[in-house]
């Protein structure tokens, strides 16, 4: 591949110059992830602090959940209309192998409601879900500047910063750590750390004004961090591009898919550690005390251990979609929980969660999209001449969301930044695969 993403942007400014546009698809990812990172958070905290007692409390719920199915369906009803002349395009868009995957997990989503213990429940949460993969996702491929759409991204980030900055300064810290405009130092971290990788980009990417303004957004994302005192989200920021950095400077210098230094990389990681720590007698609950200064993984363990046993009941087909946790009384958490699982709403592991709810052919899905995403994104870092920029922000937010997904669950869950984002980059990824598949070997 050689000098593919610049082909791909000056094409998409040379539409520009004759008046072809996105419009609203080139709008539609950043208007979804501002909403997760900016309006809701200072929707709900406007209205939960208007609320006293237990009652308003739930109603507020209750209301939230009402305004997120509005604002979902007005968002499909907007891709829908935003695609209306490019209906002829969708066929090929539903061959590509990384929507056929998506669309099979949710095929499984849906028949689950045969076996389900709250079918209403399961096909309301996989409706919503089919609404935000629909969402999130076609606008990507439909799209004619992605390019555009990635710049528009990068501005909700740093806006973002920017308003947490002022709720830092403003807002008093709560009692584990700063959160912003969020309700927990945990929801900052990690917004704030993929507002920090995106500032990097920029800085990587833009000239003059732009570059200072997100030296200057990074400069505030890394205060937050610190400020959240959020652990996990403050070593992803800082690790994740050190090790994204090395594993597409190998790809690039070997000329190979990244997907195949990063798989070896973590097996000689896996291999090595357990070795040592077999050698110096480091148990998984000394690991965890290092990191947590707790022998549960703050709990974790406790949870992990009920959802094996869980597992081993329907290992195949699962619960059902959206089907075990916070579904009411009678459940199986509600029942048979140990303590304060039951009342969790996720089993902090997205890959133990999918299992619980789809079983091990659902686990099986969730890997093969997965793979899918690695290996397009790892086969733009094999090319030389091209956006290593670009490259090296996608491997970054990859990483993230694998790894994010060991401690807490989005696999396939709601709207959560880290599903949302992970799905873009998955998309983009593809599409500029695409492209660059269809290019002369020559301009490659």
């Amino acid at each position: 591949m050689s000098d593919t993403m610049n082909r791909m942007l000056a094409g998409s400014r040379e539409k520009a110059e004759v008046g072809v546009g996105d419009g609203l698809l080139g709008w539609i990812p950043a208007m979804v992830i501002a909403y997760a990172t900016i309006l809701t958070p200072l929707l709900l905290q406007q209205n939960v602090s208007a609320v006293d007692d237990t009652a308003g409390a739930a109603a507020v719920t209750q209301g939230s959940n009402l305004g997120n199915q509005i604002f979902w369906i007005l968002m499909l009803m907007l891709t829908g209309y935003a695609s209306r002349h490019r209906l002829t395009q969708l066929l090929d868009v539903l061959r590509k192998p990384l929507v056929v995957l998506i669309g099979l997990y949710m095929i499984l989503a849906f028949a689950s409601i045969l076996w389900s213990p709250a079918p209403s429940v399961d096909f309301r949460r996989a409706t919503l879900q089919f609404i935000v993969l629909a969402t999130v996702v076609l606008p990507i491929f439909l799209a004619e500047n992605r390019m555009a759409q990635i710049d528009r991204l990068v501005a909700v980030f740093l806006l973002t910063i920017a308003i947490n900055l002022v709720a830092v300064i403003v807002l008093p810290a709560g009692r584990l750590g700063h959160q912003g405009i969020y309700s927990h130092k945990n929801e900052l971290g990690l917004v704030v750390a993929y507002g920090f990788v995106f500032c990097l980009y920029a800085i990587v990417r833009y000239r003059g004004f732009v570059r200072l303004l997100a030296m200057a957004c990074a400069t505030a994302a890394l205060l937050e961090l610190v400020l959240s005192q959020s652990k996990t989200s403050l070593g992803l920021a800082v690790m994740m591009p050190l090790i994204a950095l090395a594993v597409v400077g190998t790809s690039r210098l070997m000329r190979i898919n990244a997907l195949l230094p990063l798989t070896f990389g973590l097996f000689v990681c896996i291999s090595g550690g357990l070795f040592v720590a077999h050698l110096i007698d480091f148990s998984f609950a000394d690991f965890s005390m290092l990191l947590f200064d707790d022998t549960t993984f703050t709990g974790r363990t406790v949870i992990w251990n009920f959802l094996v046993d869980v597992i081993t009941r329907e290992p195949l087909l699962g619960q059902g979609y959206g089907s075990f946790w916070d579904i009411g009384e009678g459940s199986i958490v509600q029942r048979e929980a140990p303590g304060f699982v039951a009342y969790l709403l996720q089993g902090h592991n997205g890959y133990v969660d999918v299992t619980v709810e789809l079983g091990l052919l659902g686990l099986a899905l969730l890997l093969a999209f997965l793979i899918c995403v690695l290996y397009h994104v790892g086969r733009a870092a094999s090319g030389r001449g091209g956006d290593i920029a670009l490259t090296w922000l996608f491997m970054i937010c990859i990483l993230i969301g694998l790894c994010h997904n060991m401690l807490e669950s989005s696999w396939f869950r709601g709207y959560s930044v880290v599903w949302m984002v992970f799905l873009l980059v998955g998309a983009w990824a593809q599409a500029f695969s695409d492209e660059t598949a269809r290019m002369p070997v020559k301009d490659r």
